[in-house]
């Protein structure tokens, strides 16, 4: 795949969003210490691992890569594309482990915001997202390394 400019730390923390006039919207992006040029994937694993719920991710991660190549395409008009909409979920399919793996340590901060509260119903709300989030993230960082691993080998 072609190098494209990647921000290199985009998750939720560093987008700021507003009310707009029917649904939130992205007001700015910020943070820009690790932008590099790399692979598009990139940027996208995080922020989808970060900001999804397992279970979100899960269904929706190939029809959200569909949008994502659609919009890129349609922006970049008649200029070439640096990938294909394959080359994409193939490179998510490579990248997610390492991705998903570089979220898990910033689940345990969450934790500790969550119990400085003193609603008992929050913070187990809190918990039950972080720990969906987190099982999903392991079984699917192993699932997507061991079919890796298999494409690889045959």
């Amino acid at each position: 795949m072609e190098e494209v400019l990647c921000h290199g730390d985009l998750w939720s923390t560093n987008m700021i969003w507003r009310k707009g006039e029917q649904d939130v919207e992205l007001a700015a992006v910020i943070d820009f210490q690790a932008v590099h040029y790399g692979c598009a994937i990139a940027d996208i694993v995080r922020v989808m691992c970060a900001c999804m719920s397992g279970k979100d991710r899960r269904e929706n991660w190939e029809w959200l890569l569909e949008m994502f190549h659609t919009y890129v395409e349609e922006e970049l008009q008649t200029r070439n594309m640096p990938y294909t909409l394959n080359m994409l979920k193939e490179s998510f399919r490579q990248c997610f482990p390492f991705g998903a793996f570089m979220i898990v340590p910033m689940i345990g901060p969450l934790f500790q915001v969550a119990n400085k509260s003193e609603d008992v119903e929050y913070k187990t709300k809190v918990q039950e997202v972080i720990f969906e989030k987190v099982e999903c993230l392991l079984d699917d960082i192993y699932e997507f390394h061991r079919e890796n691993e298999q494409r690889k080998s045959a």
